[in-house]
């Protein structure tokens, strides 16, 4: 997929990009630097538009939101958040 400028990135997304250099220094997303700029891949992005639902609207904490990307994996699942959440919080 093609790469965009992360601030291209940022207005696809609707978000800023202090939150997708948020995002990478979580090590939730990967971009990539090319003379000097950052670009995010088209999988990069998806992944961020994935963050963001789970940040914005399920209103998932960082905590959270990593353990859900932790388990999940591409093509990510919306529906199997409550699950892994709640698979999380049960005792050993």
């Amino acid at each position: 997929m093609p790469h965009q400028p992360l601030s291209t990135a940022a207005r696809t997304l609707q978000t800023d990009e202090k939150t997708l250099l948020d995002f990478a220094q979580k090590s939730w997303i990967q971009p990539i630097e090319k003379h000097g700029m950052i670009f995010l891949d088209g999988q990069q992005r998806y992944k961020a538009r994935y963050i963001l639902h789970l940040r914005i609207r399920r209103k998932l904490s960082d905590e959270q939101i990593t353990l859900v990307l932790s388990v999940q994996g591409p093509p990510y699942s919306l529906d199997e958040v409550d699950e892994i959440l709640a698979a999380a919080a049960k005792p050993i």
